[in-house]
């Protein structure tokens, strides 16, 4: 694994997780821009991942128990931890962050990039987001006592797979989209990519954002926004429904009730893009951190035009296409 001096003290990289946020960051710490710095990259999996090691990358196949992250920490001796895994109570999170600190680990990079989880409004529409919340409250306690140092990022709704995904009103198959409420709400989005980007700048610049929320969306955008750029895209014009966002976060809720949580769920995130009472893109226009992280942002037909592709080719995104 070719390595060399890289800023900030930070060499060996952990990641933990084997999912699309995982993917991004690694993809970019390696394949990104930064010629001047070189990290040693090891991620741990479950045993039965099908994740591979690669000359750029070490894999620690790990159970994730407190005394396996304790022998894994102690092996590599990473100078920063990447968590990615979005879900897991406080308690789960906890044994992550308890067993680096343990170790000796100073730098750690809770598992964030999406919707703002400071938001009050957006915890009590979405309840997972209180959990992370806790997390974050947990890190800035340990911070205080100089116990560990921390950096969190929201960067918004993951566009490219809401699009493929249908999972706010578009359908790529059919060419026809659901507008929920006016379609000129702006909302925060990123790539998937995008992810990468943030994490390779936190790295880059660990000293200037070191223990504090980073808001760092690759992008503002709104749903006709998204339906003209994927109209000029297709060279199609797609067939456009609406529906009010108040029955939506209604049914959401109903469904909650009823004993179908996920059903409920699915509709409530989806509202959190086109409800301007929440307040949800507040803090990513008066507190952007692009810049902070050497960062310039994503172009919407930009990232349309390759979402379109990766849907032609495989019907999901990422579909690798140089």
């Amino acid at each position: 694994m070719s390595t060399h001096t890289v800023p900030n003290g930070i060499h060996a990289v952990l990641i933990l997780g084997d999912n699309r946020l995982a993917t991004s960051i690694i993809s970019s710490l390696v394949h990104g821009t930064d010629t001047e710095a070189r990290y040693a990259l090891h991620q741990a999996v479950h045993q039965q991942s099908l994740a591979s090691a690669t000359a750029d990358l070490t894999i620690h196949p790990c159970d994730f128990s407190a005394g396996s992250l304790a022998t894994l920490f102690g092996q590599i001796k990473p100078d920063v931890l990447f968590s990615t895994f979005s879900g897991g109570s406080l308690e789960t999170q906890r044994t992550i962050i308890d067993a680096a600190v343990s170790s000796g680990i100073k730098r750690f990079v809770p598992s964030e990039f999406g919707q703002d989880s400071q938001n009050a409004a957006l915890q009590e529409r979405l309840p997972p987001l209180k959990g992370r919340s806790q997390v974050i409250d947990y890190l800035k306690e340990l911070s205080k006592g100089d116990k560990i140092e921390w950096v969190a990022a929201a960067t918004g709704t993951q566009l490219d797979q809401a699009l493929i995904s249908g999972n706010i009103g578009f359908d790529f198959k059919w060419q026809s989209v659901t507008i929920h409420g006016t379609g000129k709400e702006q909302f925060a989005a990123s790539s998937t990519n995008w992810n990468g980007a943030v994490a390779t700048g936190i790295l880059r610049h660990w000293e200037q954002v070191k223990n504090q929320y980073l808001y760092a969306s690759g992008l503002v955008t709104s749903a006709n926004a998204c339906l003209d750029a994927l109209q000029t895209a297709t060279g199609q014009n797609w067939e456009t429904g609406t529906n009010d966002v108040e029955d939506m976060v209604r049914e959401g809720q109903q469904r909650i009730d009823r004993g179908f949580p996920d059903a409920g769920m699915f509709l409530l995130e989806k509202s959190v893009l086109c409800d301007e009472s929440l307040g949800a893109m507040k803090p990513f226009q008066q507190q952007d951190a692009k810049e902070k992280l050497g960062l310039s942002g994503e172009d919407l037909a930009s990232l349309v035009k390759r979402t379109v592709h990766d849907f032609k080719h495989h019907g999901k995104g990422d579909c690798g296409c140089g």
